[in-house]
């Protein structure tokens, strides 16, 4: 594949988060003018509803992040409708804000107290607006963060949990000390640190993700041979694609120059991208791995025939949590934060990641770091 192809395809598969949808409902149209304008230019997506019932109806049909609701409505007040919503859709799932008068604070405070969760005075000040939803969106995200850790922890860790405890109390259960383990002991044994090894990446991955939401995530660069942990991460994968049935290659550029990146971050996102190929593919196919020069960049592509990559999904591929249309091929289990953190980890290095389906068949996942 050329150069030139490959940056297109870079352009072309890079994958950016949907912008949050806004609802303003208020009867003035020079006010919804002046609103969606304003938030347009901050990368929301906006819709407009004039009375209580085109509110209900854009309600009905689209899932919206937060809401702008004029309290002074003809027909269904805006309390009214408040309160109609507020039977549907909690304070933290949909937020929101009040558009009053300046003279409406009695109005305002019943609003508070009927679930609104903070609300704006004519004339806006558009800083003060962008601003409050700001806020109440990050305590929206903030909510859908704890809400899958919390499933996380009640589903993801408490299956192997209970698995490794019942394989532990069987193996204490039916041997005394020094007898010797059957087939079927090993076995066990091996599910039991299967479940110890993803639990311990569920761990890992929650940590890496905070730390990177947060800012706390720091590399550390250093002259780094990428051909060397590329083959590093390919032995390592080795037998997890045996036990598959899938040949693992490699195609090197002998001439790869040194590049400046955190060796430790640089294979945790090869062992993400090769992982995912062995995982996703079916038995009798081949991955490989090949590494080059592009445009003072060294890159890394991981090649599989897999069933590649479904065209609603692309736009979710590097977003955490995303639930993707394609199945592991051996029912193996996901935390849906690896193409995230390879996403930021890359980032961070300066470079640029991305996928594209392959013209014979199956997906290639690339990244690429600028050598210094």
């Amino acid at each position: 594949m050329s150069q030139t192809h490959h940056l297109k395809d870079s352009r072309r598969d890079s994958v950016l988060q949907k912008p949050s949808h806004l609802l303003v409902i208020d009867d003035e149209y020079g006010i919804c003018d002046v609103l969606t304008i304003g938030l347009e230019r901050e990368g929301y997506a906006v819709t407009v509803a004039h009375d209580g019932k085109e509110a209900l109806a854009q309600i009905s049909g689209k899932r919206f992040d937060l809401i702008l609701l004029d309290l002074k409505l003809p027909g269904i007040s805006g309390l009214e409708l408040l309160d109609q919503l507020r039977k549907s859709h909690s304070a933290l799932d949909v937020p929101i804000i009040i558009i009053s008068g300046t003279g409406e604070s009695r109005d305002v405070v019943t609003a508070l107290q009927h679930g609104a969760n903070d609300y704006l005075t004519k004339p806006f000040d558009m800083a003060v607006v962008r601003a409050r939803i700001s806020a109440q969106l990050s305590l929206k995200q903030l909510k859908a963060t704890n809400d899958r850790y919390l499933r996380i922890v009640s589903h993801d860790l408490k299956k192997p949990v209970m698995v490794m405890l019942d394989i532990a109390r069987r193996l204490r259960a039916e041997h005394t000390p020094g007898a010797p383990l059957t087939g079927d002991d090993l076995s066990a044994l091996a599910l039991l640190i299967q479940s110890g090894e993803f639990m311990q990446q569920i761990i890992w991955d929650l940590l890496d993700q905070d730390a990177l939401r947060d800012g706390r995530l720091r590399i550390t660069k250093q002259p780094t041979d990428l051909g060397a942990i590329v083959r590093q991460a390919v032995t390592r994968n080795t037998a997890y694609a045996q036990g598959k049935g899938i040949q693992l290659d490699m195609q090197f550029d002998t001439e790869l120059p040194t590049i400046q990146a955190d060796d430790l971050r640089l294979m945790q996102v090869l062992e993400n991208l090769i992982g995912n190929a062995i995982k996703f593919s079916p038995a009798g196919t081949r991955v490989t791995v090949h590494t080059g020069c592009e445009d003072a960049h060294a890159r890394c592509e991981v090649s599989d025939n897999g069933p590649g990559i479904a065209e609603e999904d692309r736009e979710a591929l590097f977003v955490e949590y995303a639930q993707l249309k394609n199945v592991p091929t051996g029912k193996e289990k996901s935390t849906g934060l690896g193409l995230a953190i390879s996403k930021q980890l890359v980032t961070l290095h300066g470079g640029e990641i991305g996928a594209h389906n392959r013209p014979d068949g199956g997906a290639t996942f690339w990244f690429r770091l600028p050598v210094e």
